[in-house]
């Protein structure tokens, strides 16, 4: 019977509720392409882009909302350009750009 007792408590770890909605953030998936700058507003600029493979979109114009982490200083309208943006519930975020030579 002592045997029978021992067995028992390591079960009680099973028995324990456990929240199955906890879940972690999943990192944002970051894309990246190369366009021409068409307009710029300190929340947004829009860019006319090659198409995007991973996201099976053709060239298009679009715009991505800028953040004050990622500051548009070194872009001006016209400039060919190397950016990379993530989705979000807000839309499309611009994460990095730079002026190609």
């Amino acid at each position: 019977m002592l045997s029978g007792t021992l067995l028992f408590p390591h079960l009680s770890a099973y028995a324990q509720p456990h929240d199955m909605a906890h879940h972690h953030a999943m990192p944002a998936q970051v894309y990246q392409s190369q366009g021409t700058v068409k307009k710029m507003t300190p929340q947004a600029i829009t860019i006319a882009h090659q198409a995007i493979p991973a996201l099976h979109w053709p060239p298009m114009t679009m715009q991505f909302t800028v953040t004050p982490e990622h500051p548009l200083a070194q872009v001006k309208v016209g400039d060919n350009v190397r950016f990379s943006f993530s989705q979000s519930e807000q839309g499309y975020t611009l994460i990095a750009i730079t002026p190609l030579p």
